[in-house]
């Protein structure tokens, strides 16, 4: 299984280069559907949860092996909260914040895990990114917008927003057609959960 795991991967590592030379800056959301659209992200397990995670976890395996490899093609790999960015290489520049989280998306044991587990992780993995990124208006723009509000909306109205979205994009209520949706929502409120947070 993690031999197919693997193939894919590097499928999808060949789309998402081909994106970011075309568009160097994307989001994270926009970069899954592309994926899904272009039929090379498909359902991978029955269970919506299962595949979503799966999912999720082939693009970011794919995203760190590139970051990985991109200084031989002479560019930086940045993986960001909500932006991947690809960039001319520069001596000394950071592009990986987190080894930790490199290393778990890297090895393909990993994807074999339960529902409980899952959500957790998912809980965690865009936790982390709200935790430990810088938040610039651009991002705080796309968030309010990803849930539909304006930007001077306060946090129990974040909070509606996210729930009413996660409700009807939850990939086991609408058979996995809005999973890129979902996650997007989902960041967007870790972003601005961690945003209000810090201004108090």
């Amino acid at each position: 299984m993690n031999s197919n795991f693997e193939a894919l991967s590097l499928t999808l590592q060949q789309a998402i280069l081909a994106t970011l030379l075309q568009c160097p800056n994307c989001k994270l959301n926009a970069l899954f559907n592309q994926l899904k659209q272009q039929k090379l992200l498909y359902t991978l397990d029955s269970n919506p949860e299962q595949n979503l995670f799966k999912q999720n976890f082939l693009v970011m395996n794919a995203l760190f092996n590139l970051q990985h490899d991109a200084k031989e093609l002479g560019y930086s790999l940045i993986i960001e909260s909500i932006n991947i960015k690809l960039v001319k290489y520069q001596e000394n520049q950071v592009t990986n914040h987190n080894l930790a989280l490199s290393e778990y998306y890297l090895e393909f044991n990993n994807i074999a895990i339960s529902n409980d587990e899952i959500n957790q992780l998912l809980d965690n993995f865009w936790q982390y990114y709200a935790e430990h990124s810088t938040i610039t208006s651009d991002d705080l723009n796309t968030a309010f917008n990803t849930l539909g509000l304006a930007r001077d909306a306060n946090l129990k109205q974040v909070k509606r927003a996210w729930y009413k979205i996660a409700l009807a994009s939850h990939p086991d209520k609408q058979d996995n057609q809005h999973t890129g949706e979902y996650i997007a929502a989902n960041h967007a409120y870790q972003l601005l959960v961690k945003h209000f947070t810090e201004r108090k």
